[in-house]
């Protein structure tokens, strides 16, 4: 079948809601199994320093309780980077001021230029203390389960490597759930496996997806590996208009090209150099 009908076709039964109530029991389905298959694995503890940035963009009025979920975290040893990507609200900077004082371990900074979740998210790595292990992401308006952090580090158990996370879509006010699936962004890297890819490529759209093949293709080689959870880590809010719901023809084809080119290189050129931005901390401001 052609790209010029296949591809409407998929994102027509998408958004028919068909093919994500097929992916929600399929995936359903494959975190029970790895529950079972690891029922025996109990949450240790771990020295591990959490590194998590929050690519944030007018969304000022969920920014709170997405904080609220990180201070909740089973495991406490983590510092949170809030990158504020030039939002527009004239109240930015004093709420995420606030959101920063709320506790010493969480960082807002403020990008000199709008430009886009995934350069900011490349330039929250830049800003943080040096001694983190793990790397992971969060979005503004999406809240985290108390066990996230806790439960990908139980996965872990120490090996190097990326845990790709359960999520489940909700709509804004959390009153009726969407799907479940296995995330890309929200996925927690150790610091090698981090830097054996070396971020997201700067582009405004899926990203992470294309993170995560480069990620599965290096594990290839045993030096790291790619595992999925099976507790919910993140609930996120599926916001109308939100960038997750644009493009989905151009996203789906490029996603698809890139797949292609990415099996057909080398390790050694599947390392990219982030592209940053420059940024202020908030404090200064």
């Amino acid at each position: 079948m052609p790209d010029s009908i296949r591809v409407p076709l998929a994102i027509w039964l998408r958004k028919r809601g068909f093919t994500t109530a097929i992916q929600s029991a399929l995936h359903l389905s494959e975190m029970r199994r790895l529950s079972v298959e690891n029922y025996t694995l109990k949450p240790s503890p771990s020295d591990a320093k959490v590194l998590i940035v929050c690519a944030h963009f007018d969304h000022l009025n969920w920014l709170p309780g997405c904080v609220d979920s990180v201070l909740a975290q089973n495991h406490q040893a983590w510092q949170l980077i809030i990158v504020d990507d030039c939002s527009t609200a004239p109240s930015s900077l004093s709420i995420l001021r606030e959101q920063a004082n709320r506790d010493p371990r969480i960082k807002a900074i403020t990008l000199s230029e709008n430009s886009g979740a995934y350069i900011a998210r490349n330039t929250g790595l830049m800003a943080a203390d040096p001694d983190w292990t793990h790397v992971t992401f969060i979005d503004p308006d999406d809240v985290a389960t108390p066990e996230w952090l806790e439960h990908s580090l139980t996965i872990l158990k120490g090996r190097q490597g990326t845990v790709r996370p359960a999520l489940e879509r909700w709509n804004p006010d959390f009153t009726k759930m969407k799907s479940i699936y296995f995330g890309h962004c929200q996925s927690m890297h150790t610091r090698q496996a981090w830097e054996r890819a070396g971020g997201f490529l700067p582009v405004r759209v899926s990203a992470d997806a294309e993170l995560t093949a480069r990620l599965g293709h290096l594990a290839k080689d045993g030096k790291t590996s790619v595992y999925k959870s099976w507790l919910t880590a993140q609930r996120m809010r599926l916001v109308p208009g939100s960038a997750s719901t644009q493009d989905l023809v151009a996203r789906k084809l490029w996603l698809e090209e890139r797949d292609d080119e990415i099996y057909t290189l080398a390790h050694s050129d599947l390392q990219i150099t982030p592209k940053t931005t420059e940024w202020k901390d908030c404090s200064d401001c």
